[in-house]
């Protein structure tokens, strides 16, 4: 017997991982409930192996499952794109694209351009924090990231867009806003306003503050950038962020330089391996490289 499987026995497990259930999957997919049943035994029965946990009419994916999940998703938008350039000659007339990034700041401007130059793509775009966004990038939830991180990641394809200095973010009106950078045992004195645990940020700034022995006081943390500055606004701390997060212009706020050269951190657009071939992704990067051969090396 053969064991190949066949695009829609793939459909089918990628689906069942999704789906949670027989009966969903089944209506995912547009096929009755055994006919689903009869492809995920046929496959188990073939492989020798359990793809699932059964739980009542539940099918919860096991180990094999889920570290099969990303290849299946990148096979099926593989053979996605292949009908695709069959129907539409590859125009990127229609499609998706789904993006995560964790600094509105640097990505909007690309973002908007990409949606200029393919109006015919849906971009879905979501808004974390750069741990949770490669958590979803491996799970295969997203096709691409921009990701805060201190040098490539060797088990992705990526393109630096630019190099931050982590700095204070002080209100306009606040002493240190118009002095000389900061050392650590200025900032030991100081109340700090940190982004959530999995933010690139605020682990580039953990880690510097430990290499370097200083102990600092830490106030609030917060899930979102814009809540930060809410809150240092309200004169509660000093807030954890990248130089160019921070409007020159900006009434409210100011960045507070910080002596230190190990608080520099790279903005990176990310993607796996295997799907850096995709259309809209390979798309998307082109645009990311214009954008960079026309700016200056530190903005995008």
């Amino acid at each position: 017997m053969t064991k190949n499987l066949t695009l829609t026995q793939i459909r089918v497990l990628e689906a069942l991982c999704r789906a949670g259930g027989v009966g969903a999957a089944a209506r995912d997919l547009g096929v009755s409930q055994p006919t689903v049943s009869a492809q995920l035994r046929q496959i188990e029965d073939r492989y020798a192996l359990r793809l699932f946990q059964r739980e009542g009419h539940r099918l919860i994916p096991n180990a094999v499952s889920h570290a099969l999940l990303p290849r299946m998703r990148a096979a099926l938008a593989l053979m996605s794109e292949i009908e695709t350039t069959l129907d539409r000659t590859s125009t990127l007339e229609a499609g998706r694209l789904s993006i995560g990034y964790s600094t509105h700041q640097f990505v909007m401007p690309l973002l908007s351009d990409f949606i200029t130059t393919y109006p015919g793509l849906r971009v879905e775009a979501r808004s974390q924090a750069t741990g949770d966004l490669l958590r979803l990038l491996h799970a295969g939830e997203v096709e691409a990231v921009f990701i805060t991180i201190s040098r490539p990641d060797p088990a992705l394809h990526s393109l630096e867009l630019r190099r931050e200095r982590i700095i204070l973010m002080a209100r306009r009106d606040h002493p240190l806003s118009h002095g000389d950078p900061l050392g650590w045992d200025d900032i030991a004195r100081l109340g700090l306003i940190r982004r959530e645990p999995s933010s690139g940020t605020r682990m580039m700034f953990d880690a510097a503050a430990v290499a370097a022995g200083a102990r600092v006081r830490h106030v609030l943390d917060l899930g979102s950038w814009e809540s930060m500055r809410a809150a240092v606004i309200a004169g509660i701390g000093l807030g954890v962020a990248m130089e160019g997060e921070i409007d020159p212009d900006d009434p409210q706020v100011a960045a507070v330089p910080i002596r230190d050269p190990a608080l520099e951190v790279g903005h990176y657009l990310a993607c796996l391996p295997e799907m850096a071939g995709l259309a809209p992704v390979r798309a998307f990067f082109d645009l990311a490289r214009a954008h960079l051969s026309k700016s200056t090396p530190a903005k995008l």
